[in-house]
């Protein structure tokens, strides 16, 4: 039994290693997963999906990690310096925000007693961590009229967080999940969403550098 176990592993290794070796060269082990899996998905949900959240995946073992955008805030740049160019920029982009979440804040409330306020030698501070919510009613129900599991994605969120080394990131889900992950979008909702994703990405670029 031994001796088949080990012959299983070592054929596995090999098999492995030529897989990555034609991956690397010539992209191929990419294609023929991709055929594999389902003629139904999205040509590119291979390459714009499934492969990097695969290789995200690895590198830190968090699925969460995997599935989402992040940028890095300018060093230079005040929380209210990010809130006030997400907000200029949505208003621009005529997408409405629709809540605010001062998670760290709240937080803050509820663990400190009364009277013990930033400042106070007790206060006990919180990472920074702000939800901000924005929607597109019409294109929230065309994406809906799709699939009523697209509601789950609404509305869209960035959030701005600290992180334990004291650096601030913005967080946003990684819409290609939603626009490459499965079959083809119909043409009308493919561009209502890949405008939603650009409106997001200039949101959350913007912020970033507190640019508006």
């Amino acid at each position: 039994m031994s001796i088949i176990k080990n012959l299983l592993i070592i054929i596995g290794a090999i098999a492995t290693y030529y897989m990555v070796s034609l991956q690397v060269q010539y992209g191929i082990t990419t294609k023929v997963i991709s055929e594999m899996i389902s003629p139904k998905l999205h040509p590119e949900s291979m390459a714009k999906v499934y492969m990097p959240m695969a290789n995200k995946l690895l590198d830190t073992g968090d699925i969460t990690m995997a599935s989402v955008v992040r940028v890095k805030v300018a060093d230079d740049v005040t929380n209210e310096d990010i809130e006030e160019a997400m907000e200029s920029i949505a208003t621009a982009e005529s997408i409405r925000s629709v809540g605010m979440l001062p998670l760290s804040e709240m937080v803050e409330l509820q663990t400190n007693p009364t009277g013990v306020t930033k400042g106070h030698p007790d206060f006990k501070a919180q990472r920074y961590l702000k939800i901000y919510q924005y929607c597109s009613p019409r294109t929230a129900m065309t994406m809906v009229d799709h699939s009523d599991a697209f509601s789950a994605y609404l509305p869209c969120r960035l959030a701005v967080i600290e992180d334990k080394q004291g650096q601030r990131w913005i967080y946003t889900l990684d819409m290609d999940f939603m626009i490459y992950g499965g079959a083809p979008l119909p043409p009308k909702l493919l561009k209502k969403a890949l405008e939603v994703k650009r409106i997001m990405n200039a949101i959350q670029d913007g912020g970033a550098a507190g640019d508006f």
